[in-house]
């Protein structure tokens, strides 16, 4: 299967895939789809414990006074399973697009599922640079935070 290279300071027009390539595409789209599938389930799982935390929970803690709304940690599955759908769809379409392009063997669909694999890498990574610079953020609350009890009356005798 031959691919169009775009670029213009190419110096070449053609990339050919070999068979081994293309048994690699294919083993890919196996593994993207599976986890494509646990990733819905997992959005799934978010937005019914979104709805559960947001409806039930309120119903069975009537008499409980809670520091936090439990419609906060709603709003924040909600949220996450917002996020977590962009990387899981741009999985799909990699899976949907490789099949077809292989059964129709043509060089635009691959270049769009993988156009689509590396949007679905992108986002995640995207997403994990931020988590990670949400925790150091936590870590450093929680440090300051940890020090602030200690300067008050806990070390007078």
């Amino acid at each position: 299967m031959d691919i169009t290279d775009h670029t213009p300071d190419s110096g070449r027009e053609r990339l050919t895939l070999n068979n081994e390539a293309i048994q690699s595409l294919r083993e890919t789209r196996k593994w993207t789809t599976f986890f494509g599938i646990l990733g819905i389930l997992m959005v799934v799982i978010l937005l019914i414990t979104s709805l559960i935390l947001a409806f039930v929970l309120p119903l069975i803690n009537e008499t409980a006074e809670t520091p936090v709304n439990p419609v906060f940690f709603s709003a924040i599955y909600l949220l996450l399973g917002g996020i977590y759908i962009l990387p899981i769809i741009y999985l799909m379409r990699f899976g949907s697009l490789i099949r077809k392009a292989f059964m129709e063997s043509s060089d635009q669909l691959v270049g769009l599922a993988l156009k689509n694999l590396a949007l679905h890498f992108r986002t995640v990574g995207i997403i994990t640079i931020v988590m990670i610079g949400l925790y150091i953020l936590f870590i450093i609350a929680m440090v300051i935070f940890g020090m602030g009890m200690f300067t008050g009356d806990v070390f007078k005798v």
